[in-house]
């Protein structure tokens, strides 16, 4: 019998090794067959982590300056100081002293407001200059007046802080009439956006930057490139940038060939700021990283498949234990499921039972959650949840277990009374309470609580928590509700 089971056991590593041998020699067939569908996945998945997150970390880089000047642009104090220009000559030092508050608040380069009346241009250190239609560096001033616009963001070099290279935010002031009083604006130092740029150029392998609706570079992490390059002279990108600048709404991927090595250009427009984001990526690079790592895992698989001979039966009993574990672990939160803790909920009520003690179980549930979701999306969403579960953790410690009973519910043990157990719920609701991550968007949790009865099943203490949360629910939300 022994022979026979080693025979068994031999046949079956064998067979597990061809398995193998095979689905790795039709994985690279698939794989090197389908390298233009890999590229195209790769591709997707480039577009959300960078262009995405691009977009997302340049608008909270750049969107808040904006806020900033249009604040400025209608301060009562800065127009009501200009306005006093027409009767007198105001105190400069009080203006100074606001522009110098203002850069200590936002830390930002560069602070300043011009008078249209007098042409003065105040920084936050004092006058710096008296600005001149035939001084070159100032005709920027004269074109955004002749623009109309009510702000725009401009790349300049800021000559009262050593000519450091500055994206501008750019903002009108304007009387009750809606005559025009200055200038008045915030500048951020290139270096800062470019590191959020160079930041995903590193980690992705990819080059990024920003451009005007003229195709020219506004942003990039070569500083030769801004304002000198523009992509309507690049032969690789000119014959998109028709449709790239027409589209204002979605982010499009086009396919380029650059000195014969092919890419993708990923773009997406940023309406505030007026400027086009684009993400260039190499994908002959990907070619020859796939080719390199069919080779390591070549030799890898003959290694398995020799290791596998020898060890297939503790493989495949590890295999079977893992997926009895998976089989009742949320995969969000890492707690334990329903289907796990419906088996600890009735082996508790059975030895509870047989040692006549008693225990307390409860149900959480996340209050104006589904509005949650749909205000914030599904991302934050998940994230209340996991946060949540590492709340009730600690709150249990060694004296329960708690589980995700489906969508934003958790169910749990606690072996205490159910004073003790309450008052463990009631503590972990004014963490919650405490926990900035919850408060930035009132999140709350109704609870419902039971004392186990020796003549429960699971279907009735369950049943009873349901009842409790309900009117937890009914009297209000955020409390603790005992049946």
């Amino acid at each position: 019998m022994k022979q026979f089971d080693n025979k068994r056991k031999n046949k079956i590593s064998i067979t597990i090794s061809f398995i193998i041998l095979l689905g790795f020699i039709v994985t690279v067939a698939i794989n090197t067959i389908s390298y233009d569908a890999i590229i195209r996945e790769d591709i997707k998945n480039i577009s959300k982590l960078s262009s995405s997150n691009i977009y997302s970390e340049i608008n909270n880089e750049l969107i808040k300056p904006i806020f900033v000047s249009l604040t400025m642009a209608n301060d009562s104090f800065l127009k009501g100081w200009l306005e006093s220009e027409s009767v007198g000559e105001p105190d400069s030092e009080e203006l100074i002293e606001y522009l110098d508050g203002l850069k200590l608040k936002y830390d930002y380069n560069s602070v300043f407001v011009i008078s249209e009346k007098t042409k003065d241009y105040y920084h936050y250190k004092g006058v710096h200059k008296t600005i001149d239609p035939s001084d070159l560096h100032d005709q920027w001033y004269y074109n955004f007046i002749e623009s109309g616009k009510l702000y725009e963001l401009d790349v300049d070099v800021d000559e009262a802080q050593g000519n450091a290279l500055t994206v501008f935010v750019n903002c009108r002031i304007e009387d009750e009439n809606n005559q025009l009083m200055g200038v008045v604006g915030v500048g951020l130092e290139m270096k800062e956006v470019q590191g959020i740029l160079g930041l995903f150029e590193d980690s992705y392998d990819l080059e990024s930057f920003l451009v005007d609706q003229h195709g020219m570079v506004q942003v990039h992490t070569n500083n030769q490139l801004i304002e000198s390059y523009n992509i309507n002279e690049d032969e690789t990108i000119r014959s998109f940038t028709d449709d790239i600048f027409a589209n204002k709404t979605t982010l499009k991927t086009y396919r380029y060939n650059e000195n014969g090595i092919d890419g993708y250009l990923i773009t997406r427009y940023i309406e505030d700021l007026d400027w086009t984001l684009m993400v260039k990526k190499d994908t002959s690079i990907l070619r020859r990283a796939l080719y390199a790592q069919i080779g390591e895992v070549l030799i890898i698989v003959f290694i398995v498949i020799l290791l596998v001979l020898l060890i297939s039966n503790n493989v495949i009993k590890g295999f079977q234990d893992k997926m009895l574990v998976i089989s009742k672990t949320d995969e969000l939160t890492g707690l334990m499921n329903r289907r796990g803790f419906n088996q600890v909920l009735y082996e508790s009520l059975k030895s509870g039972e047989m040692k006549e003690t008693c225990f307390a179980v409860f149900i959480i549930d996340i209050d104006n959650f589904k509005n949650l979701n749909d205000q914030f999306g599904h991302l934050l969403g998940d994230k209340i949840i996991s946060l949540l579960a590492t709340h009730a953790s600690k709150a249990l410690k060694n004296q329960g277990i708690v589980s995700r009973w489906g969508g934003d519910e958790y169910v749990g043990i606690i072996y205490e009374d159910i004073e003790t157990a309450t008052q463990i719920l009631s503590n972990m609701q004014e963490s919650i309470a405490k926990d900035p991550d919850f408060g930035e968007y009132s999140v709350s949790i109704s609870i419902g609580i039971t004392a186990s009865k020796h003549t429960d099943t699971p279907d009735i203490v369950m049943g009873r928590v349901d009842k409790g949360l309900y009117q937890s629910k009914e009297m209000g939300k955020n409390c603790i509700s005992v049946v």
